[in-house]
C-alpha cells in the first residue's frame, strides 16, 4: 500500500483562490468530470477487466498533477519528508540494479514502480485539499461503482463468468482453467483490498453497523468460489477490525513487530521450510501450498548468493535455474515462475538486504502514518494493511502494474473516505 496516499499532514485545506476566468472553470469542469469518472469506473473495472488498473492510476495521476496545477499546491509534493527519501531511495536502488537484473524488464519495472509511487504521493496530496462537497461527490460516487463491481462479480462467479469467456473468446471445453485461473482470483484480491476503504466510506456517512456488513457480506458471497490468498486477507483484515477497535495503538505495535520480523526471518524461514521441515511434502497442506513452499526455498537459496544488493529488480522472472528441478511443474528457462509469491521475499531476492532495509522503513513509516488519522478511521486503515500484507505475502509478484495499483487505488480510496465530513476546529470540510 503506497505511503504518501495515507499522510494525515497533509490535510491542510487549499487556500482560497481568485475567482476562475471562463477558460479555468472550464479546466475544473474537465477535472471534475474526470474525477468522478475515475471514482465510479473502479469497482466494475476490477471486477471485468482487473489488468487495467494501471490505466485508472496514470489517469488518476495525470488528473491528480493537474489538479495540484490549478492550485497552485506542487509545493505538497516536493517535501522531503522520511517516506519519500525511502521510497526515493529504494527506486534509486532499483535503478542501479538494472545493471545487473537477468531480466529485460528490468527498466520497465523500475518506471512502473515509480509511477505508482508518483500516484500516492500526488494523489494523496490531491485529495487532502479537495473540498468537502467534493470528497462526498467522489465517494459517493466510488461506493456506487463498488457495489456494481461486487454484484458484477458474484453474477459472473455464479453463472462461469459468461462476459469474461465472451470478451476473451474463451471456448467452452477452455472453462476448466479459466475456473481455475488467475482470472477470478485477480477480481478477488482487489476487491478483497477495496472492501475496506468501502465500509470506511459507509461508515463515515453514518451507517456504523452496515460498514461491517461490507467486508463481511463480500466474504461471504464472493470468497468461497475464488482465491484461498483472498480467503487469507479478508480474514486477515476482518481479525485485525476487531482488534483494532479495542486498541489501534496495540495492533499498531504488533503489526510493527510483524513487518519487522517478516524481514528478518524470510530467509531461514523459507529455507527451513523447504528442508528440514519438508513442507513441499506435507500432507497437511493442499499442493498449491506444497508448491509455494519449494519456490520460498528456490528463492531464499538464490537470494543468500547476492545478500547485500540482490540480483536486481524483477530478476525473479529471469533467473536461470542452474540445474533446479522442481515436484510440482517442469522448470524451463526460469528457475521460478515469475515471482516468489511472497513481497518479503522477493525484495529480497532483488535488492538484497539494503532494498530491505529501505522497504522495512517504507512499511513502518506508512503504519505510522495511520496513527494520524481520526481514531474512527484507524481499525478500517490497519485492516487494509493486513489484508493487504496477508495477500503480498502468498500471492502475486509485488511489482506486477496491476497489483500494485490495487495497492494505489485501495489506499487513495481509504484516504478519500476519510475526508468524508473531516473538520478543522468546528467547521466541517
Amino acid at each position: 500500500m503506497p505511503v504518501e496516499s495515507l499522510d494525515a499532514t497533509a490535510s491542510r485545506p487549499a487556500p482560497p483562490a481568485s475567482r476562475p476566468s471562463p477558460a479555468g472553470r472550464g479546466v475544473d469542469a474537465a477535472l471534475h468530470g474526470v474525477a468522478g469518472a475515475a471514482a465510479l469506473v473502479l469497482g466494475p473495472l476490477a471486477a471485468l477487466a482487473p489488468r487495467g488498473l494501471p490505466v485508472w492510476a496514470i489517469l488518476v495521476l495525470v488528473l491528480s498533477l493537474a489538479g495540484l496545477a490549478r492550485r497552485r499546491a506542487f509545493g505538497r509534493i516536493l517535501r522531503p519528508t522520511p517516506p519519500v527519501a525511502a521510497v526515493g531511495a529504494f527506486l534509486l536502488l532499483a535503478l542501479a540494479s538494472t545493471l545487473w537484473s537477468p531480466s529485460d524488464r528490468a527498466l520497465a519495472t523500475v518506471l512502473e514502480i515509480g509511477y505508482i509511487a508518483l500516484g500516492a504521493l500526488a494523489g494523496g496530496a490531491w485529495i487532502a485539499g479537495l473540498p468537502a462537497a467534493d470528497a462526498r461527490r467522489l465517494a459517493g460516487l466510488f461506493l456506487a461503482g463498488g457495489l456494481a463491481g461486487g454484484l458484477l462479480f458474484a453474477v459472473e462467479a455464479a453463472l462461469d463468468f459468461p462476459l469474461n469467456r465472451w470478451w476473451n473468446s474463451v471456448p467452452d471445453d477452455q472453462l476448466p482453467n479459466l475456473l481455475n485461473g488467475n482470472v477470478p482470483k485477480r477480481t478477488a484480491a482487489l476487491l478483497c483490498l477495496l472492501v475496506w476503504p468501502a465500509a470506511l466510506a459507509v461508515d463515515r456517512f453514518g451507517r456504523k453497523a452496515l460498514a461491517l456488513l461490507v467486508p463481511v457480506g463480500y466474504a461471504l458471497a464472493c470468497l468461497p468460489l475464488t482465491s484461498r490468498s483472498a480467503m487469507l486477507g479478508i480474514a486477515a483484515g476482518l481479525v485485525t477490525l476487531a482488534a483494532a477497535r479495542v486498541s489501534a495503538k496495540w495492533t499498531r505495535r504488533l503489526f510493527s513487530a510483524a513487518v519487522t520480523a517478516a524481514f528478518l526471518l524470510v530467509l531461514p524461514a523459507a529455507l527451513l521450510f523447504s528442508g528440514p521441515l519438508d513442507l513441499d511434502h506435507s500432507g497437511l497442506l493442499f499442493r498449491s501450498a506444497q508448491h509455494r513452499v519449494e519456490i520460498w526455498g528456490h528463492a531464499a537459496d538464490r537470494a543468500l548468493r547476492t545478500p547485500v544488493f540482490g540480483q536486481g529488480i524483477d530478476a525473479s522472472r529471469s533467473l536461470p535455474p542452474d540445474g533446479a528441478v522442481s515436484e510440482f511443474s517442469p522448470i524451463g528457462d526460469s528457475l521460478l515462475p515469475l515471482h516468489p509469491h511472497n513481497a518479503f521475499l522477493q525484495v529480497w531476492l532483488e535488492t538484497g538486504a539494503v532494498g530491505a532495509a529501505l522497504a522495512l522503513a517504507a512499511m513502518l513509516l506508512l503504519l505510522a502514518a495511520t496513527s494520524r488519522l481520526e481514531r474512527r478511521d484507524q481499525p478500517f486503515a490497519l485492516a487494509l494493511f493486513a489484508t493487504a500484507m496477508a495477500m503480498g505475502s502468498t500471492a502475486y509478484g509485488i511489482w506486477q502494474p496491476w497489483w500494485m495499483a490495487g495497492f494505489l487505488s485501495a489506499a487513495l480510496m481509504l484516504r478519500l473516505a476519510t475526508r468524508i465530513g473531516a473538520r478543522i476546529g468546528n467547521k466541517t470540510r
